[in-house]
Protein backbone atom coordinates (compact mmCIF):
# COMPACT_ATOMS: atom_id res chain seq x y z
CA UNK A 1 0.00 0.00 0.00
CA UNK A 2 1.61 3.46 -1.19
CA UNK A 3 0.53 6.97 -0.24
CA UNK A 4 0.39 9.48 -2.75
CA UNK A 5 -1.68 12.77 -2.65
CA UNK A 6 -1.76 15.75 -5.03
CA UNK A 7 -2.37 19.51 -4.40
CA UNK A 8 -2.88 22.43 -6.51
CA UNK A 9 -3.74 26.03 -6.35
CA UNK A 10 -4.15 29.06 -9.00
CA UNK A 11 -1.53 31.75 -8.29
CA UNK A 12 -1.87 35.06 -9.59
CA UNK A 13 2.08 35.42 -10.52
CA UNK A 14 4.17 35.29 -13.03
CA UNK A 15 5.52 31.41 -13.36
CA UNK A 16 8.88 32.90 -12.90
CA UNK A 17 8.53 34.67 -9.77
CA UNK A 18 6.50 31.00 -8.12
CA UNK A 19 9.40 28.98 -9.17
CA UNK A 20 12.04 31.40 -7.66
CA UNK A 21 10.16 31.66 -4.46
CA UNK A 22 9.43 27.76 -4.42
CA UNK A 23 12.93 26.66 -5.33
CA UNK A 24 14.51 28.60 -2.21
CA UNK A 25 13.81 25.75 -0.02
CA UNK A 26 14.98 27.66 3.00
CA UNK A 27 11.73 29.67 2.37
CA UNK A 28 9.51 26.81 2.89
CA UNK A 29 8.74 27.78 6.63
CA UNK A 30 7.34 31.06 5.25
CA UNK A 31 4.55 29.51 3.62
CA UNK A 32 4.35 25.68 5.62
CA UNK A 33 1.31 25.07 7.56
CA UNK A 34 1.68 27.32 10.78
CA UNK A 35 1.68 24.09 12.98
CA UNK A 36 4.43 22.65 11.86
CA UNK A 37 6.15 26.16 12.56
CA UNK A 38 9.08 24.75 10.40
CA UNK A 39 12.79 25.93 10.20
CA UNK A 40 14.73 25.23 7.13
CA UNK A 41 18.52 25.87 6.84
CA UNK A 42 20.69 25.53 3.93
CA UNK A 43 23.62 22.81 4.78
CA UNK A 44 26.17 25.35 2.16
CA UNK A 45 25.30 28.92 1.08
CA UNK A 46 23.92 29.37 -2.24
CA UNK A 47 21.53 29.19 -4.43
CA UNK A 48 19.30 26.61 -5.27
CA UNK A 49 20.70 23.39 -6.78
CA UNK A 50 20.14 19.55 -7.23
CA UNK A 51 21.75 17.82 -4.71
CA UNK A 52 21.88 20.85 -1.88
CA UNK A 53 20.82 20.10 1.27
CA UNK A 54 19.03 21.21 3.98
CA UNK A 55 18.39 20.74 7.91
CA UNK A 56 14.22 20.85 8.73
CA UNK A 57 13.49 21.36 12.32
CA UNK A 58 9.58 21.00 12.54
CA UNK A 59 6.42 19.86 14.68
CA UNK A 60 4.77 16.62 13.28
CA UNK A 61 1.99 15.83 15.94
CA UNK A 62 3.00 18.13 18.15
CA UNK A 63 6.30 16.47 18.97
CA UNK A 64 9.85 17.69 17.32
CA UNK A 65 10.04 16.66 13.97
CA UNK A 66 14.32 16.57 12.43
CA UNK A 67 14.70 16.05 8.69
CA UNK A 68 17.31 16.40 5.64
CA UNK A 69 15.89 18.01 2.85
CA UNK A 70 17.47 17.40 -0.41
CA UNK A 71 17.06 19.06 -4.18
CA UNK A 72 16.57 16.02 -6.41
CA UNK A 73 15.56 18.55 -9.48
CA UNK A 74 15.45 21.88 -10.78
CA UNK A 75 13.83 22.91 -14.11
CA UNK A 76 13.23 26.57 -13.91
CA UNK A 77 10.64 27.76 -14.33
CA UNK A 78 8.84 24.39 -14.55
CA UNK A 79 9.61 21.83 -11.58
CA UNK A 80 11.07 21.53 -8.16
CA UNK A 81 11.76 18.52 -6.60
CA UNK A 82 13.13 17.31 -3.14
CA UNK A 83 13.07 14.37 -0.57
CA UNK A 84 12.26 14.82 2.62
CA UNK A 85 14.14 12.20 5.01
CA UNK A 86 12.91 11.91 9.17
CA UNK A 87 14.22 9.27 10.90
CA UNK A 88 11.27 7.36 9.83
CA UNK A 89 10.66 7.87 6.34
CA UNK A 90 11.45 9.32 3.09
CA UNK A 91 8.87 11.81 1.37
CA UNK A 92 9.36 12.90 -2.20
CA UNK A 93 7.52 16.63 -3.02
CA UNK A 94 7.67 17.43 -6.43
CA UNK A 95 6.16 21.40 -7.54
CA UNK A 96 4.52 21.24 -11.25
CA UNK A 97 4.25 24.85 -12.34
CA UNK A 98 2.24 26.07 -15.43
CA UNK A 99 1.17 29.23 -17.24
CA UNK A 100 -2.46 29.48 -16.38
CA UNK A 101 -3.83 32.65 -18.55
CA UNK A 102 -1.77 35.11 -16.55
CA UNK A 103 -0.66 33.36 -13.57
CA UNK A 104 0.31 30.00 -12.96
CA UNK A 105 -0.92 27.09 -11.45
CA UNK A 106 0.83 24.90 -8.70
CA UNK A 107 0.48 21.94 -8.64
CA UNK A 108 1.75 19.60 -5.77
CA UNK A 109 2.62 15.84 -5.99
CA UNK A 110 3.39 13.97 -2.34
CA UNK A 111 4.39 10.62 -2.19
CA UNK A 112 6.32 8.49 0.43
CA UNK A 113 9.04 6.35 -1.10
CA UNK A 114 10.31 4.98 2.45
CA UNK A 115 8.98 3.92 5.53
CA UNK A 116 7.39 1.86 7.61
CA UNK A 117 4.50 -0.78 6.25
CA UNK A 118 1.75 0.88 7.96
CA UNK A 119 2.12 4.95 7.54
CA UNK A 120 0.08 4.52 4.42
CA UNK A 121 -3.05 3.54 6.75
CA UNK A 122 -1.98 5.57 9.53
CA UNK A 123 -1.95 8.87 6.51
CA UNK A 124 -5.22 7.67 5.31
CA UNK A 125 -6.71 7.56 8.70
CA UNK A 126 -5.27 11.29 9.15
CA UNK A 127 -6.50 12.32 6.01
CA UNK A 128 -8.49 15.07 6.97
CA UNK A 129 -5.28 16.56 8.71
CA UNK A 130 -2.88 15.90 5.87
CA UNK A 131 -5.08 17.61 3.14
CA UNK A 132 -5.81 20.46 5.76
CA UNK A 133 -1.68 20.65 6.40
CA UNK A 134 -0.72 20.53 2.54
CA UNK A 135 -3.92 22.95 1.07
CA UNK A 136 -2.90 25.52 4.25
CA UNK A 137 0.62 25.62 2.69
CA UNK A 138 -0.60 25.89 -1.01
CA UNK A 139 -2.85 28.96 -0.03
CA UNK A 140 -0.18 30.08 2.21
CA UNK A 141 1.92 30.48 -0.94
CA UNK A 142 -0.37 31.99 -2.85
CA UNK A 143 -0.98 34.31 -0.50
CA UNK A 144 2.49 34.83 -0.10
CA UNK A 145 3.21 35.45 -4.04
CA UNK A 146 0.03 37.53 -4.49
CA UNK A 147 0.77 39.76 -1.64
CA UNK A 148 4.05 40.32 -4.17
Amino acid sequence: MAYSATYNVSIKAPQSKVFEYLADVSRHGEWGSADDRMKITAEKPGPPAVGARYQADALLNGKQNKSAVTITALEPPKQVAFDAEDSNSVFHHEFILTPEGEGTHFERRVTMTKGPFYFPLILRIFKSTVVKNYDGAMKNAKAKLEAG
